[in-house]
């Protein structure tokens, strides 16, 4: 799972959730990760990851457990290392159902299988590493989007190439290229004033853009089975719903 989807699984959960205490199941395991972390043994920290680990767009995800240990220091400062280390399971650790084990108010999450599926604190290291993407993404762009405070995702569908940024106060753009053009060109489309809209608590959600009689939705799917889309991008001209069109390749969420 990407970054910002598990990100804003975390809003929402807490938001619509109670936690409980943490399941037996998990304490052996989350006394080794803590340990780990209190000998910051990175080899030992990067066998409890569930991979690929997703970083915030554009820092690309961490694949493996070689690259963790060559990251490390990205994603674990001297703060977080110790507040991991020095957590107490039935203050700091909590069963969130379904959803799995949650730390300290979402910076870290458990699956089923005692692995470290999402981590959503982002040291300084990282913070920078991010701004300095950013401004390298957008000498890519075409020069009509060239300013926004950050980019959201960035999709191809069958027939369009997608992308929406923040420009600020969660005011969202929307731009789409025919498939076959580059980002450097002119877009074929660009949308402002979009609005993120949540659809229940799962973290499923969708951004939506308005263009006259047509409305555009792009609908991320964070909960889903293996044969679901990981976004759909439906056109309505009036009520009338005029385009489906399933994302092929995400390259960025």
């Amino acid at each position: 799972m990407k970054f910002i989807n598990n990100l804003i699984l975390v809003l929402s959960i807490l938001f619509t959730s109670t936690s409980f205490a943490v399941d037996k199941k998990y304490h052996e395991d989350i006394s080794l990760i803590k340990s780990a972390f209190k000998q910051q043994d990175k080899k030992a920290i990067a066998t409890f990851i569930s991979y690929p680990l997703g970083r915030e767009f554009p820092i690309p995800a961490i694949q493996n457990e070689a690259e963790l240990v060559n990251r490390f220091d990205e994603v674990f400062d001297k703060n977080f290392i110790e507040l991991i280390a020095n957590s107490d399971l039935d203050k700091d650790w909590s069963m969130m159902g379904w959803r799995g084990v949650m730390f300290s108010s979402g910076k870290l999450w458990l699956d089923s299988k005692n692995k470290i599926r999402a981590i959503t604190y982002q040291s300084s290291k990282e913070k920078e590493i991010k701004a300095s993407l950013i401004e390298k993404q957008k000498q890519t762009l075409h020069l009509s989007l060239s300013v926004y405070k950050k980019p959201i995702l960035e999709w191809k569908t069958s027939k369009f190439h997608i992308r929406i940024d923040d420009l600020g106060d969660y005011n969202y753009r929307y731009s789409s290229w025919s498939i076959d053009k580059e980002t450097r060109d002119k877009p074929d489309l660009i949308l402002e004033n979009g609005k993120m809209v949540f659809e229940g608590s799962g973290g499923n959600h969708h951004y939506s853009f308005s263009n006259g009689k047509y409305i555009y939705r792009c609908y991320v799917s964070v909960l889903g089975n293996s044969k679901s889309a990981p976004g759909i991008l439906d056109v309505f001209k009036d009520k009338e719903h005029i385009l489906s069109d399933d994302v092929i390749e995400v390259l960025s969420r």
